[in-house]
């Protein structure tokens, strides 16, 4: 941290913060086993990098347990299709029964809203139970995120048989109607602390997903070893009332879960180039609006589900006085200027994992940003499905050391 905020505090925490950005692989979800396998994976990426003297707070990505939705017999047909479209119009079939059920529970809910409410258990229990298991064996701090409604737990025999997984003992229910885009946060003892809902949705998840928006006021940071944690998905972390309300509850680490379902070193809907923009958020989160606001953590899923590309670089920043490092920058950058505001921003990139290719700026210093991007912009091309280099993404981990500023 630098001298000039440094010295405002009495006291320091230390912690390293983990971002894994892992593949999102749909056949790893063929029965919850597997998947919790693949969570078991994902997690053990960043075991190597735990530190022994001080907390580890691991973060996973935006949209972890989207598998899940396929998982089992009814996911057999769907997952051997080729659009994500046709996958849920397949699944719905699978769940006619219990698509009935709900909207006669739940008068004028949509289909896909009944779909998701009918995955309730099989997206809530083996995702949660397997990560507040190794968040227990590792002693981590550990956050994902899933598309789930509130639940509760029921040992109804009856409810086995309709909603749940023979010989469980156990089925996981909907509280209501609402479905959200949610965070979790365990802790080092495997409890669940808290979670938050995603409150400013993007259009697909209006439209196409049908998600619940989460109340702003009921937003809050989580009590840590390492000081006040905050859960920002997505769209959350680009919005300043989002970010007002985490800062003014005493904020120190914002994570930041993200998949970017999008081709990453391409333009975007708001900006001629989506590393650009990214910026906002990473580096946007912890300017000077928000005095509270210390450390950004955000791990980017990456990989082809069905014909939805994820894509991007993880990264971890700090508030800092100083101007950022050019030669720690998303590819295809060109300095760090608020997209928005057109401002230019200060801190640090502490980490930030590389792409599929290095920018050409390193290689060819001599070529200009449009050339640099088109490049990057003609290799994002070929990880798409149908590419020469199809589903050839690069998984990542980065880590940082930090000192935790306590008000």
């Amino acid at each position: 941290m630098d001298a000039r905020h440094n010295q405002f505090f009495s006291e320091t925490r230390l912690a390293r913060l983990i971002a894994v950005g892992n593949r999102i692989r749909l056949q790893a979800a063929v029965t919850e086993e597997s998947f919790s396998t693949e969570l078991e994976r994902i997690v053990g990426q960043a075991v190597p990098h735990l530190a022994q003297d001080r907390p580890n707070l691991v973060v996973l990505g935006e949209e972890l347990g989207l598998p899940l939705a396929l998982c089992g017999r009814r996911g057999y047909i769907p997952r051997r299709v080729h659009t994500a479209n046709v996958a849920i119009s397949m699944l719905a079939l699978a769940y006619t029964r219990r698509i009935i059920h709900y909207r006669h529970l739940y008068p004028g809910i949509s289909t896909l809203r009944a779909l998701h409410l009918s995955l309730t258990d099989v997206m809530y229990r083996p995702f949660a139970t397997t990560l507040s298991r190794l968040a227990a064996k590792y002693s981590i701090y550990l956050t994902a995120c899933t598309n789930v409604a509130h639940a509760h737990c029921s040992t109804s025999t009856v409810d086995i048989s309709h909603f749940g997984r023979r010989n469980s003992g156990k089925v996981f229910l909907p509280d209501g109607p609402d479905v959200y885009n949610t965070g979790f946060l365990w802790g080092p003892d495997g409890n669940l602390i808290g979670r938050t809902e995603k409150v400013f949705l993007t259009e697909s998840e209006k439209t196409i997903l049908d998600l619940t928006p989460g109340d702003l006021d009921q937003v809050k940071p989580f009590d840590t070893e390492m000081g006040k944690v905050g859960i920002a998905i997505n769209q959350d972390a680009l919005t300043c009332e989002y970010l007002r309300k985490l800062d003014s509850q005493g904020t120190r680490i914002v994570i930041q879960q993200y998949a970017n379902g999008r081709p990453w070193a391409a333009p975007c809907k708001s900006w001629e180039w989506r590393p650009q923009e990214w910026l906002n958020s990473v580096l946007g989160s912890l300017q000077d609006d928000y005095p509270n606001l210390y450390y950004n953590v955000c791990p980017m899923q990456v990989g082809n589900f069905f014909d939805v590309t994820f894509d991007g670089q993880s990264s971890i920043t700090k508030k800092s006085d100083r101007e950022p490092d050019p030669q720690c920058n998303f590819v295809g950058n060109d300095g760090f200027v608020h997209t928005v505001t057109g401002k230019a921003m200060k801190g640090e990139f502490l980490a930030v994992a590389p792409w599929v290719v290095e920018d050409p700026v390193k290689s060819h210093p001599g070529k200009s940003v449009a050339e640099r991007r088109a490049l990057l912009e003609h290799v994002g091309k070929q990880l798409q499905p149908g590419g020469s280099q199809a589903n050839q993404y690069r998984e990542s981990v980065i880590y940082a050391d930090v000192d935790v500023p306590v008000p």
